[in-house]
């Protein structure tokens, strides 16, 4: 499957290269596709698409990946030809967060919420936000793989983003519900932060433990 991801941070690239070794064409993007601090994972990634425009990754992408920061994603998406993501699936995995004087959410709604707002004509399935990048692809503990949470409105699309997951290495996958519920996936990023803190084990996930 064509994937494009909007970004070309460590979340970009950290699952640009797990979808590309899972056998996925991604092209992953930046206000500036040709910075030689991208060359690093083009080879990493070898056959894969490589890096481009972000008009070019949703132009591509059969699903699309935001993984921006929140400052910025809203004018990103705005500048996208808005026909490039219509009826996409677009994967969000952000989280509004503000640390100053100790982490704490900056929203009264959700991001996930916002973006589907900011995209009404696309699928926008939440999940991804409550793990670091570090542990988004592969995601393998000594105790065993952590449970992952997702939330949308169109069932097809949540079905194309567990199937998205499986090839990440996630196990366990939940759906909450509709979008709405990226509220309680955002509370349990913070949850987790805040666990990691006080802990100090970062790089931390929750999991579920069944009888």
């Amino acid at each position: 499957m064509n994937i494009g991801i909007l970004g070309a941070g460590n979340v970009g690239k950290t699952l640009g290269k797990g979808l590309a070794m899972a056998g996925h064409r991604v092209l992953i993007s930046s206000r500036d596709p040709h910075d030689p601090k991208h060359s690093s994972w083009k080879q990493e990634v070898g056959d894969s698409e490589g890096v481009a425009s972000f008009d070019d990754a949703a132009r591509f992408g059969e699903i699309i990946i935001l993984a921006l920061s929140w400052s910025c994603l809203k004018d990103v998406v705005e500048a996208i030809d808005p026909g490039y993501l219509k009826n996409k699936t677009v994967i969000d995995v952000n989280n509004a967060v503000y640390f100053h004087n100790g982490p704490r959410l900056l929203l009264d709604t959700s991001a996930g919420e916002i973006v589907q707002t900011l995209l009404p004509e696309s699928h926008v399935v939440k999940t991804l936000n409550t793990v670091s990048d570090k542990i988004m692809s592969q995601p393998i503990f000594k105790e065993g793989i952590p449970i992952m949470f997702m939330s949308g409105n169109n069932m097809a699309s949540k079905n194309q983003v567990s199937a998205l997951l499986k090839d990440l290495g996630w196990v366990t996958i939940v759906d909450l519900g509709d979008i709405r519920q990226s509220r309680l996936q955002e509370s349990i990023m913070l949850a987790c932060v805040i666990s990691e803190i006080q802990l100090q084990s970062p790089g931390s996930a929750f999991t579920l433990l069944t009888h």
